[in-house]
């Protein structure tokens, strides 16, 4: 609700029942970095409700980066809701880097003008993604995003740079994101249109050959690895069970 220049770092937020983060107007100029928030949210006689973020901002810049999202399987809402009413500002938000999958729209805007609001290489799977909603907004960049099996819309901006996303499912495509707060940390996003048993990811951003590692399901970071070992080369062979893939990749 309020507070300048917090940082919120590497949480893991899951199965709560009034949703995952709700992050407001009074907090300014701060920072959610390498997050995994899932399973979060509650049934109503209505519909399902509760977001892994609900977040709305006025002044100076809230920044979310790096972050693993999914909305449970029985419904829950929202993976990322930047959002408000008429009354509500969604202004000022640079987006960057996260994972978004399984289910769960990602919208950014609302029912007031939306002002710089960036949302730059996302890599979502299930997962609409939406900037803008009113017929008012001024200006936006939406660069390089991944979104498959979901659809990318840019509505009713004035000024719009739409660069680089990508809306088709990649045959082979794995991205590593290292977390800048934790060095041998990184999230790792694999797309696997060829549907290949194993995918080669590239790990040299955070690891050196000889490295131990561990790679891990984003819902059981504290249990027993996906894969383990040592890395030989600059690749781990990732194993897959589907087309798509998110992991938490740690140096031991």
């Amino acid at each position: 609700h309020a507070g300048r220049g917090c940082k919120f770092i590497n949480l893991v937020i899951h199965d709560n029942l009034l949703g995952g983060v709700g992050w407001w107007v009074g907090s300014t100029d701060s920072e959610m970095h390498g997050c995994i928030i899932y399973n979060n949210g509650w049934k109503a006689p209505d519909r399902t409700h509760g977001h892994c973020i609900y977040t709305q901002n006025q002044e100076g810049v809230k920044t979310i980066t790096n972050c693993i999202l999914s909305v449970p399987e029985w419904g829950g809402s929202y993976s990322m809701h930047a959002y408000g009413s008429k009354k509500a500002y969604v202004d000022n938000f640079v987006i960057e880097d996260n994972i978004a999958y399984e289910r769960g729209p990602f919208p950014v805007g609302g029912g007031r003008p939306s002002n710089r609001i960036r949302v730059a290489r996302n890599y979502l799977h299930g997962v609409n993604l939406q900037v803008g909603m009113t017929r008012e907004n001024e200006d936006c960049e939406v660069r390089e995003n991944v979104v498959v099996r979901g659809k990318l819309s840019i509505n009713n901006y004035k000024k719009v740079v739409d660069e680089g996303n990508v809306r088709e499912l990649p045959a082979s495509k794995a991205v590593v994101i290292p977390n800048k707060y934790e060095p041998g940390r990184a999230h790792v996003a694999v797309y696997n249109g060829a549907k290949a048993a194993q995918v080669a990811v590239d790990v040299s951003a955070i690891l050196k050959p000889g490295d131990a590692f561990r790679l891990l399901d984003p819902k059981d970071v504290y249990g027993k690895p996906v894969l383990e070992g040592k890395v030989d080369g600059a690749s781990i062979q990732v194993p897959m069970a589907g087309e798509f893939g998110a992991f938490v990749l740690v140096k031991r």
